[in-house]
């Protein structure tokens, strides 16, 4: 139940996928169509529309010149998981106080400073594995580019440190940006909401299977207080057909936390239990987004949050299916798939996430043919309007 709550996109494309594994497996391709247009500006309305509360961080760390400034940000705000090699750095001079006024600077970052320079920093990212799970040879095209990206950097008395503005549209999102969004502190009070359709199917050794499930699930954060609901229901040739209903509740009472779970629609009655029973040690764990599953770099900057890329596609089930231990091959033809991330006042509050993948499987010796169609609506919202209520009497 763990890996069905955290992570939540990654994680339930992989446990979807571990379960197909589960039957030797197929149907054939019922061509969806993807469209992240579809459905977007309604969704948009539905969240009370998107909008971004960042306005740029100085660095922490302080740096003795310009220049070892510019080469912090490439290294601290962009490489991610990849190696940064520096190639140049080019000053574009100081600023102009227009200038800096356009940049948006925070008022408390300026303190004491003395100018801004622009400088720019080609680099290159040595991601050789960043495909490692590709077959196609296509990808390598994309290794080891040359990039140039725009750097600020502020000079006070005797240091210099480096700005990370909001990225524009278009852009690679920065680590300080990507961090701010998904801070832990946003999400002590509002309502998650998680909805997933599946349709799968396999093929191999001579069988075939297909098996489609729905999934929803409700959270609430408040006062330390914590109320889940999830109901889930699959449907697959010879199995009884029935839809898993439960219900917990948790909070700290005298430093400890409690939980009490009750199962299926029509049950009355609340048992105790461990939270470890349901996969968390903490209910900081529960926190929405608490455990940041992605690289900041696999995401592109939107006008409405930002998003990821089919070009990142390939690694991204690469990771959601790193603790599975399954022998899997794919490139990015075999994947057809978006997934957008909403911002409402600097937090996310929605993701939307459709994908149709196809690829092969090794597993035992045994090879077999999966396709699968994935689609996932998730809303957080109410911030801090969000209330929490114990569902019984003791």
């Amino acid at each position: 139940m763990k890996k069905t709550f955290k992570r939540f996109g990654a994680l339930l494309l992989a446990l979807t996928l571990a379960c197909v594994m589960l039957f030797a497996t197929s149907c054939g391709d019922s061509g969806k169509t993807i469209d992240p247009e579809a459905g977007r500006d309604d969704f948009i309305g539905d969240i009370g529309g998107v909008s971004e509360t960042y306005v740029g961080s100085a660095s922490e760390e302080s740096y003795e010149t310009a220049d070892s400034a510019a080469e912090a940000f490439v290294q601290n705000e962009l490489a991610g998981q990849s190696d940064a090699v520096v190639l140049e750095t080019t000053s574009k001079g100081e600023l102009s106080s227009t200038e800096v006024t356009e940049l948006n600077i925070p008022t408390d970052v300026m303190e004491g400073a003395l100018s801004v320079e622009k400088i720019e920093v080609a680099y290159a990212l040595n991601s050789a594995d960043y495909y490692s799970a590709c077959s196609a040879e296509s990808v390598t095209d994309t290794l080891n580019k040359n990039k140039v990206v725009t750097v600020y950097v502020i000079k006070y008395e005797n240091d210099w440190k480096y700005f990370t503005p909001l990225p524009e549209t278009g852009d690679t999102v920065s680590k300080s940006y990507y961090e701010s969004v998904f801070d832990n502190e946003k999400y002590q009070n509002c309502t998650f909401k998680n909805d997933m359709k599946v349709y799968a199917s396999a093929s191999g050794g001579g069988q075939s299977f297909s098996m489609t499930i729905n999934m929803s699930q409700l959270i609430k954060h408040a006062d330390g207080k914590v109320y889940l609901e999830q109901r889930m229901y699959m449907e697959m040739p010879g199995v009884d057909n029935q839809e898993t209903v439960i219900y917990a509740y948790m909070e700290e009472v005298d430093g400890r936390v409690v939980c009490y779970v009750k199962q299926g629609a029509d049950s009355t009655e609340w048992n105790p239990t461990n939270l470890s029973t349901i996969g968390f040690s903490s209910l900081e764990q529960l926190t929405p987004f608490y455990d940041q599953y992605l690289d900041y770099t696999y995401f592109t900057k939107a006008d409405f949050g930002f998003v990821l890329n089919k070009e990142n596609a390939a690694k991204y089930l690469a990771q959601a299916l790193e603790d599975q231990d399954l022998g899997v091959a794919f490139s990015n033809d075999d994947i057809n798939m978006y997934a957008e991330y909403y911002v409402s006042d600097g937090a996310l509050s929605g993701m939307r996430l459709d994908a149709v993948v196809s690829m092969s499987v090794s597993q035992s010796g045994q090879s077999m043919s999966i396709y699968e169609e994935v689609s996932t609506t998730t809303t957080c919202t109410n911030y801090g309007t969000t209330v929490v209520e114990k569902p019984f009497v003791e």
